[in-house]
């Protein structure tokens, strides 16, 4: 059914028609990683990830559509008043090294900039992220008969460290079945990748250490956490970051007490996981963002990036995901 109303919205220009009743807010996408396209259908490719030509495909309707814009140009003219009408900003989260050998390639063909949010720990360490263990784990159930082990851990729902520790006993034998196609698809930026990224087009934020859900840590882990993050990422870059991105980043994942250290750090903007658009009474440390993923073809897309999806689904009285 939903698919037949984005279908249908497609259809008849509704995006034109959103587009002009709504042209004055910063609509901002989140995206994570970018997979070649013959790995789709893989089961350990993450539903949060696109192909790379729906990647291609979506950055050609943003030039035919939008005014897109550096994240730090979109937030100073959102608090100013002066956006461009239909403006969209690009942002990934995470810090996948597809970020630039794969999605980095259409963005400085179309002369799209983008913002990307590291995980810093896992960018020193070479180490996938924790949630990538997790699912792979589970998927690799057959290679891992040890019944002594202790049950895996949800990672939404619990401290990091408590995690990582069930993960770490499992994740041995696991790994010695991970494929060089994983690995590469799912493996993080390394030093030398980020220090040589190319600054006109690619700007980097942080997205908190070890990618711990905020609220799920103590007060003094939340602060090392965001703290950390901020200065290893400036480290990295060589330049100051003026961006954050809370992890999972939905309501209740981060507070006041948060946003108070990103200010003490100079943070000019903090992006959310919450579904919408932004216009210019937003909380530049709350911005919401649209999330783009492996189900967005071209009539959802248009949906999304628009806020019709975001609509349908409040409409419907269902929580945006």
């Amino acid at each position: 059914m939903k698919q037949f109303l984005y279908n249908s919205f497609s259809r008849v220009a509704g995006d034109r028609i959103l587009w002009r009743l709504s042209s004055n807010r910063l609509r901002i996408l989140c995206y994570h990683g970018v997979c070649a396209d013959n790995l789709m259908e893989a089961p350990w490719i993450p539903q949060y990830f696109v192909t790379k030509s729906a990647f291609e495909m979506q950055l050609q309707y943003l030039q035919d559509n939008c005014n897109v814009l550096p994240l730090g140009d979109g937030v100073s003219k959102l608090r100013n008043g002066s956006l461009p009408p239909r403006a969209v900003c690009i942002t990934f989260d995470d810090g996948y090294a597809n970020n630039l050998c794969l999605a980095y390639t259409l963005l400085r063909k179309y002369q799209m900039p983008a913002t990307i949010f590291l995980s810093s720990a896992y960018i020193r360490s070479g180490e996938l992220l924790p949630f990538l263990k997790l699912k792979l784990i589970q998927l690799n159930q057959g290679q891992d008969n040890d019944v002594s082990a202790q049950p895996l851990l949800e990672y939404k729902s619990n401290p990091l460290d408590q995690v990582v520790e069930r993960v770490d006993g499992r994740w041995g034998k696991v790994k010695a079945y991970l494929s060089e196609a994983q690995y590469q698809t799912l493996r993080s930026l390394t030093e030398e990748e980020v220090k040589t990224a190319d600054q006109k087009l690619i700007e980097f934020g942080a997205h908190g250490d070890t990618h711990c859900i905020l609220r799920n840590e103590s007060p003094e882990r939340r602060e090392r956490e965001i703290r950390s993050s901020i200065a290893r990422v400036g480290e990295l870059s060589g330049r100051p970051v003026r961006f954050f991105s809370y992890p999972n980043g939905e309501r209740g994942d981060f507070n006041e007490s948060d946003k108070a250290i990103l200010r003490a750090e100079g943070i000019h903007a903090a992006v959310s996981g919450i579904a919408g658009a932004n216009n210019r009474d937003s909380d530049l440390l709350e911005l919401k963002r649209y999330p783009v993923t492996i189900g967005h073809d071209r009539a959802r897309f248009r949906a999304e990036v628009t806020g019709f999806r975001t609509g349908l689904l409040r409409l419907a009285g269902r929580r945006i995901s």
